[in-house]
């Protein structure tokens, strides 16, 4: 094991690990789960660690970062490394060790494309997932759509699409493309790790833009669903933030907008905790 000048971890004369934390890896893994994978055998590259040892180790940090859900997952977070970096496998059974090698030459986007068995999946909802219609009730046709495109840094798991009709699949399209300049900032936005953080990167990167709702609760999203992304929003009034809101009517469909136009530094700690304790204080002194 050595080091390259960047401070890269190398094995023999075989291409860097980025650091963890590192733009490198941003760059290469956008899901923060699948990165904390990488973290942990980064720091075990030399040994290795078994599927169960990952898991003990790996998960205390998903929750800690707000990742709860993460288990049953964990399998699928280690092989979304794959595409990019080589990860030895020897031993049998539960003694399997995983090894990180090093990373494959020519990373590649990882994309196999989606499976028909996957697309039977999602489009067995049999309902838009944005307008509620039916194919069946109201003659329209279903595809599946990426929840988080792909240029932000969106992936082909399942967890990932939906079901949408063409009409909105369309309008959806078309309205997110309108912040295609904005891209980097998105997806920046999205790889944070508290839902809080992320709507508050995506409207400071905004800021002064009126954003709608289905893109705030995409960003929200991202990782782990947030039923309640609108509820995460207004806590962030908690910690002095000012943010309007307003309603307008697009294709027979009202959308909720919101435009930040004054926000605040982070506190610093979970924001979830400080929002919580500052709530607690103000229902003492009412």
């Amino acid at each position: 094991m050595c080091a390259n000048i960047r401070g890269e971890a190398t094995i023999g004369d075989v291409a860097p690990l980025p650091q963890p934390g590192s733009d490198t890896l941003m760059a290469l893994v956008p899901n923060a789960a699948v990165r904390v994978v990488y973290e942990v055998l980064y720091e075990h590259r030399q040994e290795g660690l078994t599927m169960l040892e990952l898991r003990a180790l790996a998960l205390p940090r998903l929750h800690a970062l707000g990742l709860t859900d993460q288990q049953e997952q964990l399998d699928r977070r280690k092989r979304d490394l794959h595409p990019h970096f080589e990860i030895d496998k020897s031993g049998s059974g539960k003694t399997t060790k995983h090894r990180l090698v090093r990373l494959k030459d020519v990373p590649s986007t990882g994309r196999k494309g989606i499976s028909l068995r996957t697309r039977a999946e999602v489009l067995k909802a049999k309902r838009c997932a944005m307008c509620g219609r039916t194919p069946f009730e109201d003659e329209i046709r279903l595809v599946v759509d990426h929840r988080i495109p792909l240029d932000w840094g969106g992936t082909d798991d399942i967890e990932n699409l939906q079901p949408l009709c063409e009409e909105c699949n369309a309008g959806k399209k078309a309205h997110f493309a309108s912040f295609d300049a904005n891209g980097d900032a998105i997806r920046a936005a999205i790889s944070y790790n508290e839902p809080h953080r992320r709507i508050g990167e995506l409207l400071k990167a905004l800021e002064g833009q009126d954003v709608r709702g289905d893109l705030i609760g995409m960003v929200a999203s991202a990782g782990t669903f947030q039923e309640d992304w609108q509820k995460r929003l207004r806590e962030l009034r908690t910690l002095g933030w000012v943010i309007k809101s307003s309603i307008r009517k697009e294709a027979k469909r009202h959308w909720a907008y919101y435009r930040l136009e004054h926000w605040e530094a982070w506190p610093e700690g979970n924001i979830g905790a400080e929002i919580r304790r500052r709530e607690r204080l103000r229902e003492e002194g009412s």
